[in-house]
């Protein structure tokens, strides 16, 4: 008999649904929908799509069509806050109920109780372990503080059977900042929509770029908020050096802001001399996003960590060079279709933005390596990878 594998995609019902963590889940079950027969082997997979505290659930055999509850057009903070008490308390009565193998836990947070009580293993996905190496920066009040937010941090990991790590660094870093033992994280790169990216985008480019107010003007585009890890101060103080240096082009920052952030990343802007090259775009949809990054000179994320780096591997798709750091998560996914800095040197992050606003030959070699590089971190390869981790763990 196949081994039951429950996704848990309940955090699609939370803010989480268009972040990072959204994109991943939904990515994780429609790759893992399209595997064969022969790469399931000895697996069936289920989408848990609702629960609440006391157990109640809705699952589904369906489990690339689920995107979220219709009827929960926007999530709120009270949403995040039901689904986080049906995970602790009722999670582990559906997966008895549902006679699950394995449940994987695609969004980390909110560590379901009692599950002792049941055979069901726990899968857990570490994005990153950033919590863990700035606690002071990212453990505040709500999370227990720098100290017991660091134990809670440690306790959602070393209480699953199984970490995935989305990267190679991620995995190494799970290992010493949370002091997991190596044979309990698998590295499973995350999966992206590569053949969507690659494709010819769906909207009419010039009356995008018109609309965002990029038409005939050279741009680098940088995609994501503005927490500390992201560098923000780098990434603008190297614009300013590059447009000292007599390079025309300007920042267009596709993220949705709020308010207290965005202030702060004006007044940084004014600071450095670069207001009036930032052109924050809001919330910018995929297909805008395509549009975007065939038309930028490249695509700039210099962050001090990350965990993978999807946006990497979607301008890489597009044909959109890349800037980024050279070490971590980055580095591994870019490979040699970046230009990759110390995030540190202000003027090295300059510099190279001049380089790549000038130079449209080097542009067209990391375009060209970076089409090449893309499919290696496509939703099938990591379909793949994680059936494999699945049925190792399960004996399947």
């Amino acid at each position: 008999m196949p081994k039951t594998v429950l996704l848990d995609l309940t955090s699609l019902d939370t803010p989480s649904r268009n972040r990072g963590n959204g994109r991943y889940v939904r990515e994780l079950a429609r790759g893992l929908a399209e595997l064969s027969p022969a790469e399931r082997e000895g697996l069936e997979f289920k989408a848990l799509t609702h629960l609440d505290p006391g157990g109640a659930y809705r699952v589904t055999d369906d489990i690339a069509a689920f995107g979220g509850s219709p009827e929960l057009a926007s999530p709120s903070a009270k949403d995040h806050y039901h689904w986080a008490y049906a995970r602790r308390l009722g999670l582990w009565r559906a997966v008895r109920s549902i006679g699950a193998a394995a449940v994987h836990l695609g969004d980390p947070n909110c560590t379901p109780l009692f599950m002792k009580l049941t055979s069901c293993k726990k899968i857990v996905t570490c994005h990153d372990t950033i919590p863990a190496r700035y606690p002071a920066r990212y453990l505040g009040v709500r999370d227990g503080g720098p100290m017991v937010g660091l134990l809670i941090e440690k306790r959602r990991y070393r209480s699953a059977d199984l970490v995935i790590a989305i990267s190679e660094a991620t995995r190494q870093d799970a290992c010493a900042y949370l002091g997991l033992r190596s044979e309990r994280v698998v590295r499973v790169y995350n999966g992206v929509d590569v053949e969507g990216w690659a494709a010819e985008p769906t909207l009419d480019a010039a009356k995008v770029l018109e609309r965002f107010g990029l038409a005939g003007r050279p741009f680098v585009l940088y995609v994501g908020g503005s927490d500390w890890h992201k560098n923000i101060e780098g990434m603008l103080a190297g614009l300013a050096a590059a447009r000292a240096a007599g390079v025309d082009v300007v920042l267009a920052w596709a993220g949705k802001l709020r308010p207290d952030h965005a202030q702060a990343v004006d007044a940084m802007s004014h600071r450095l001399g670069v207001a009036g090259a930032v052109l924050r775009l809001g919330l910018v949809s995929d297909p805008e996003l395509a549009v975007l990054y065939r038309a930028a000179r490249a695509h700039v994320l210099v962050s001090w960590c990350e965990g993978f780096g999807l946006t990497v591997v979607e301008a890489m798709a597009c044909g959109c060079p890349v800037l980024t750091t050279r070490e971590g998560s980055l580095a591994e996914v870019a490979g040699d279709a970046a230009l990759t800095v110390d995030p540190a040197d202000h003027a090295a992050i300059g510099e190279a933005l001049a380089r790549l606003g000038s130079d449209a030959e080097l542009r067209a070699v990391l375009a060209r390596r970076g089409r090449a590089r893309a499919p290696q971190f496509s939703r099938g390869v990591q379909a793949r990878a994680m059936a494999k981790a699945y049925q190792a763990l399960l004996g399947a």
